[in-house]
């Protein structure tokens, strides 16, 4: 009987294969999770955004009480509860500075987290 020292070329060859089909899936998962960090992001800023323009309509609605001071500080919440956005459970926490420009009779909001 002769023995055996080694593999055969179609075992090593079906180790490739596994090994690099395991690889493909892992590198496609990755890439999905990547994405989905950045769609995350980009939907944060667009809220962020979407506050903010929100806001100063809401002080637009009610310039004499806003234009009164330099900053005013409120909560996303107060927007949302005025109608100007959807109820969302992380305004109740989102803070908004609104700046009254005198000189040019318009609004600035910021979110101040």
């Amino acid at each position: 009987m002769k023995k055996k020292n080694g593999y055969t070329i179609t075992e090593l060859l079906i180790v490739i294969g596994v090994v690099g089909l395991i690889a493909l899936i892992a590198m496609i998962r990755i890439s999905f999770a990547f994405e989905e960090i950045n769609n995350t992001e980009e939907m944060e800023q667009r809220n962020h955004h979407l506050v903010e323009q929100a806001t100063i309509s809401y002080a637009k609605s009610k310039k004499e009480e806003f234009a009164k001071e330099e900053d005013t500080y409120i909560y996303a919440k107060e927007v949302a509860s005025a109608g100007f956005l959807f109820e969302k459970e992380e305004y109740n926490v989102m803070k908004v500075k609104i700046v009254y420009d005198e000189n040019n009779d318009n609004f600035h909001a910021e979110i101040v987290d």
